[in-house]
């Protein structure tokens, strides 16, 4: 047991008895240098008996070198565990440079990480031990953090240490601070003093001076100067200190190998090759060694601890540190390892001192070289490197673009920004001025300032449409995109007309973006035949679009399908598109496909799936900071929890959505869907008053951006029905008009049966009342709207039974009523049962919960992925978990839904619960009551229904790259409205 660490020795110990029995723990030893956490992290892996120990430390001189910290980690596995599926080992092989990169999302990574994980867990439980995860490189640190969030009950213990808040970029502490903190504080003085009993007697003054730091107590009661007790020194800087009075008595040998050690960082390999080089070799060495600075077992050399690594570096001088550099330029030279090219250019920037246009011609052309390879978080560091190396002239400006469009592309947002504003400074050319001016648009754009962006957009295409014509539409449309997602439909599609307008007799392949653009804009707006017509002529080319792409020209097109209810080319499109960015793993894009196929699942009627793909959506947004589609996923999550009657999940997430909505831009669009889903969640619980009022307030918002009603947006059948049951009849005609004229605008199938319904709710006598239903439930028929014709139903039946014809309105109520069950609509399907009971007949529906009210979020989408015929490996691979967590999901489901096969649960998936089976009662001697809540007779129309009791409580545009993939953070195209 270490001194003075009995607690946090105990909590490692219970770290490793819960891991081995499945229960993985991911916990951060805390602390400032010194403080002995490097020591706790060698306890624990030695007490880790029968695990496999992964050990992994983080190196300054390696932070910017990507993926540099993850071939420690995942390197070690890869040769033992079982072959991973092939998009998973491809991603795997090309950040670790054993291979060609992946095309597609940088993400990918982190699903196969936590597949190599898994897999080698099921061979025996594992111990990654981590030191300095504060010095990883950020992609690694990102993988790294997205695989350990998704252990579940794979035998995976990982301890990790890193130094205190105050000593960590806010950027790698947003990753740590959810996780467990063990703190490892300064030593009492009882403790500190067995330390130290071999050294002598501890004074309070030392041990204050020391803070009880472990390593400053071992330094200070060793030191023989007495300037170790000066004070203000930091402590990191008197240690720092105090490692370089050690240094200065070391032979010049030793300390020119010491620095050839620090500078070749974990490549140890490299380190003989370097000491050969100068004349060296690890004998050399050896007085450092006697002296506590470095450790050598089994042919492996280390510092003792990073403190001194950094004493080692930094008390070097410039020029001797860059001659290090070279040394290693020259190693690396003779290699054809992997990775070695990128290595040796990142050494060869170290290692010169000011600019020099060979040097920044050689990093240029390695940072194109690992862009062609799809490696952009490499391309990106190279080129900025290049550019600060090169002399100021045109190809200094082209390389700060070049980096800032790789940055774009690698998602590291931070250092774009200012590439970019250095890239304006620095040229006067135009071409690379308005790819400057138009990337920075895009930037707003993804980071919420959609409004800022488009205006920008705008000013950009108009002074570039005489010199650059294609290029001004691009930026049109994309401009209109903005429109869209700020619920601006009018100006979107003055927008999208003129782009298409400039790109008049270019090649379709070429204009396609524009053209989906347009067509989707059409569609939204007016006549949808020409929309109709440019899907059409785009058809031939979308098939050959990289479903890969930031574009996401497919999810375009498949919402200008939606918007006039082709339902069949959209579900295509988007299912198309999520199954390719599954097989690839590109989890950055699946957040924004999710979403929309989400919506078209609620539309079809298919409402477990449509909830399972929201919350995986709203899932994979928070976890790759897709924030710009997380207010969109949460819109649609709650539209189908309102619908189910999940009242406090509905309300939470619509709120959440309003809110992350206005603060990213300075639409309320977001609030507009959340009344919307508030007024469709009061309507189905019997509260008209409250849902008129949720539903004027949509209507208004939608009205004045004159967005009518739309199939993306739709609010005013809901606001009709609401009115009429509040007995608020004149006002229930106006808002009819917004469903007239969609329905005469799109004549699509479900827009007409709804406004015949409206003319039923409407109608000012009886025979007008029936025909307007009869038309309703024939429209119906082919609008593949399961819920909008169940409704129809029960609005029928409703009129029916208060004419006193109940045997007619029976067959529609118990239709309702069974739509409603299978679907888990349980406000609905009790005001159907409430007025079938009314009609003399009895259902015995069964009151357990359906099968969204039963499973967990997580256990939803396993269980809908399964469902399709998946197995768990597929579905492991699918929802970026593992086999074994897939495995424990579903035992769940099968125990909670009562079932024992694939068979069931896909029957169950599909089907929902057993539909009632209503039977006849005697007829009362009376007409049946009306139920209490209904508004007197006189407050409605003779032929409105009657209300029931209340129930129980992004397309982003190519611009001047257009094989870039999505980053993390705020670098995703906006979600649509």
């Amino acid at each position: 047991m270490l001194v003075g660490r009995g607690g946090e020795c105990g909590r490692l110990d219970d770290v490793l008895v819960a891991a081995a029995a499945g229960d993985p723990r991911v916990v951060a030893l805390r602390g400032d240098p010194g403080m002995g956490k490097t020591c706790l992290l060698q306890y624990v892996a030695e007490q880790a008996g029968g695990f496999r120990v992964v050990r992994a430390a983080g190196h300054e001189a390696e932070r910017e070198i990507p993926f540099a910290a993850l071939s420690m980690l995942v390197g070690p596995l890869l040769a033992t565990v079982p072959r991973l599926p092939d998009a998973q080992a491809s991603a795997l092989e090309g950040a670790l440079n054993l291979g060609p990169a992946v095309h597609g999302d940088r993400l990918a990574v982190g699903p196969a990480t936590l597949a190599a994980l898994a897999a080698a867990a099921e061979q025996g439980p594992v111990l990654l031990a981590v030191d300095d995860v504060h010095l990883f490189d950020m992609p690694s640190l990102e993988t790294l953090f997205f695989a350990l969030r998704r252990l579940h009950s794979e035998r995976v213990a990982v301890v990790m240490t890193a130094r205190s808040e105050a000593d960590v970029l806010p950027v790698v502490e947003q990753w740590l601070e959810p996780i467990e903190q063990i703190r490892v504080e300064g030593l009492d003085l009882e403790s500190a003093r067995q330390l130290t009993a071999e050294r002598g007697t501890l004074s309070v003054a030392t041990w204050e001076a020391a803070t009880g730091n472990p390593l400053a107590l071992l330094e200070m009661t060793a030191s023989t100067s007495a300037d170790v007790l000066d004070e203000p020194l930091q402590l990191s800087a008197r240690l720092l200190r105090a490692y370089g009075r050690r240094l200065v008595g070391l032979p010049a040998r030793t300390r020119d190998a010491l620095l050839l050690l620090a500078v070749a960082g974990r490549a140890g390999d490299m380190l003989d090759g370097a000491l050969a080089q100068r004349g060296l070799d690890r004998s050399d060495l050896e007085p450092a060694e006697d002296t506590g600075l470095i450790v050598q077992d089994s042919g492996t050399t280390a510092f003792t601890h990073p403190l001194v690594c950094s004493a080692v570096y930094h008390s070097a001088s410039p020029a001797t540190k860059r001659s290090a550099h070279r040394t290693l330029v020259e190693v690396y030279s003779g290699r054809s390892a992997p990775g070695a090219a990128e290595r040796r250019a990142f050494h060869l920037a170290a290692a010169t001192a000011g600019p020099d246009e060979a040097v920044a011609a050689q990093l240029a052309e390695s940072a194109r070289t690992a862009a062609a390879r799809h490696s952009h978080t490499t391309a990106a560091v190279l080129f900025e490197k290049a550019a600060r190396l090169s002399p100021p002239g045109p190809d200094r400006a082209a390389r700060i673009l070049e980096a800032a469009l790789a940055g774009q592309a690698a998602g590291t947002l931070d250092v774009v920004a200012p590439l970019l504003d250095a890239a304006i400074a620095e040229t006067e050319d135009e071409d690379l001025l308005t790819a400057a001016q138009h990337l920075q648009c895009r930037i707003a754009m993804w980071s919420g300032h959609p409004a800022q962006a488009r205006d920008q957009l705008l000013d950009l295409a108009e002074r570039t449409r005489t010199r650059s014509p294609q290029w001004s539409a691009v930026m049109l449309s994309q401009a209109a995109v903005v429109s869209i997602t700020l619920g601006d439909q009018r100006a979107a599609g003055d927008m999208a007309a003129r782009a298409a307008e400039l790109v008049r007799g270019v090649p379709d392949e070429l204009a396609l973006q524009v053209l989906l653009v347009r067509a989707l804009t059409i569609a939204m707006n007016d006549d949808p035949a020409p929309a109709r017509a440019l899907l059409q002529r785009c058809e031939p080319h979308l098939r050959a679009v990289d479903p890969l792409s930031i574009d996401q020209l497919p999810v375009v097109a498949a919402l200008a399908y939606a918007s006039f209810e082709e339902t069949a080319p959209a579900r295509a499109l988007l299912e198309g598109s999520v199954r390719a960015t599954r097989n690839a793993q590109a989890v950055g894009l699946l957040p924004f496909q999710l979403s929309w196929l989400a919506w078209q699942c609620w539309r079809d009627g298919e409402w477990v799936s449509a909830l399972a793909h929201a919350q995986a959506a709203v899932q994979l947004a928070e976890e790759t900071g897709w924030a710009t589609e997380l207010p969109n996923g949460l819109i649609v999550q709650a539209t189908v929890e309102a619908a189910l009657g999940n009242a406090e999940d509905a309300r939470t997430h619509a709120e959440q959505a309003a809110r992350i909505g206005a603060g990213q831009s300075d639409s309320r669009i977001f609030a507009a869907h959340a009344a919307r889903v508030l007024g469709l969640l009061e309507l189905g619980a019997g509260h008209p008053e409250q849902a008129a009022e949720h539903l004027e307030a949509a209507g208004g918002f939608a009205l004045a951006h004159r967005i009518g009603d739309r199939v993306l947006f739709s609010w005013a059948a809901d606001l009709t029905e609401a009115l009429v049951r509040s007995g608020r009849v004149e006002q229930a005609r106006t808002a009819s008009l917004a469903v007239a004229r969609e329905a005469e605008r799109t004549g699509g199938p479900n827009a007409m049966a709804v406004a015949a319904r409206c003319r039923a709710l409407l109608a000012e006598s009886d025979e007008d009342g029936l025909r307007a239903f009869e038309e309703a439930l024939r429209r119906h028929t082919s609008a593949g709207r399961p819920f909008e014709q169940a409704r129809t139903q029960l609005c029928y039946g409703e009129f029916l039974r208060r004419q006193q014809r109940r045997v007619d309105a029976r067959p529609h109520l118990t239709a309702a009523l069974a739509t409603f069950t299978r679907l888990g609509a349980a406000p609905w399907a009790r005001r159907a049962e409430a007025e079938l009971q009314a009609t003399g007949m009895t259902s015995r529906r069964s009151a357990a919960p359906s099968t969204t009210e039963r499973l967990t979020p997580q256990e939803l989408q396993v269980a809908t992925v399964v469902a399709d015929g998946a197995t768990n490996s597929e579905a492991a691979t699918r929802l970026f978990l593992s086999a074994k967590t897939i495995e424990y999901h579903l035992s769940n489901v099968y125990r909670k839904l009562g079932i024992r096969s694939r068979v069931e649960l896909a029957r169950r998936m599909m089907e929902g619960p057993e539909q009632p089976a209503p039977t006849p009662r005697a007829a009362p001697s009376s007409p049946p009551s009306s139920p209490p809540s209904h508004p007197p007779a006189q407050s409605r129309p003779r032929s409105g229904p009657r209300a029931t009791p209340p129930a129980a409580p992004r397309a982003a545009p190519p611009g001047a790259s257009d094989a870039l993939s999505p980053g993390p953070a705020a670098a995703r195209p906006p979600a649509m409205a």
